[in-house]
């Protein structure tokens, strides 16, 4: 017969978990959206320096901006499926990326997430965007996936150098706390909040993590 203080311990992790993925779970997808911006418009702009692509470029930037707005018109996904479709090779990928977020804002989840997943498995597209789109297949479902599964996706990630490593390594941490293994959560968060290599945000995040987990992560975070 199962130990009645086992079951509330496992309970208490389950909210707290629930309670983290429901905090943060937003904050995580937003900063990947930031830095698609930054590193992906910057990168293929500088790439890319002929009239056309600027063109594709502003096109892509005012689709995405209104993808993003609080009432996205109508032909937003349609805005984004032609670049996709018919942009240069770098801005096409963007354009699948944004277009699956904004599949999954519609409510088509599962369209949002093959989306995602074929960007990732794009042995034409950047592995810079590929990983890219592993995160956020991942992130998405970090509530609901197999969470083994999820965390062997985000591996290479992190092992291999990635760019978004703080960021695979944060959903990582969340994967565990649906896993029940709390101390492996905290053990990466700490790590996060003292890595002078990973983004401010994502090192406060971290720490801000930990004190819902109920450790404040004492130790140099300067």
């Amino acid at each position: 017969m199962p130990d009645i203080f086992d079951e509330v311990s496992e309970d208490l992790r389950a909210d707290q978990a629930r309670s983290v993925l429901s905090r943060y779970g937003k904050l995580i997808v937003a900063a990947m959206v930031l830095t698609l911006i930054a590193v992906g418009i910057g990168e293929w702009w500088n790439q890319t320096k002929s009239a056309d692509h600027d063109k594709v470029a502003m096109q892509f930037l005012t689709a995405q901006k209104a993808a993003t707005s609080k009432l996205p018109p109508k032909d937003v996904t349609q805005q984004l499926a032609d670049i996709a479709d018919t942009g240069p090779a770098g801005y096409q990928v963007l354009a699948r990326l944004q277009l699956a977020a904004a599949e999954w804002d519609g409510g088509q989840h599962e369209k949002a997430i093959a989306e995602w997943d074929s960007v990732s498995q794009d042995s034409k597209a950047p592995q810079l965007l590929r990983d890219l789109a592993t995160l956020n297949s991942v992130q998405h479902q970090v509530d609901s996936g197999n969470a083994q599964a999820l965390k062997e996706r985000l591996a290479p990630l992190i092992s291999g150098g990635s760019r978004w490593r703080p960021l695979a390594e944060q959903v990582t941490a969340l994967l565990d706390l649906r896993l029940g293994r709390t101390s492996e959560a905290k053990a990466i968060m700490k790590s996060l909040a003292d890595d002078t290599q990973a983004p401010q945000g994502i090192r406060q995040m971290a720490q801000d993590i930990l004190i819902t987990l109920g450790d404040d992560g004492a130790g140099p975070h300067g």
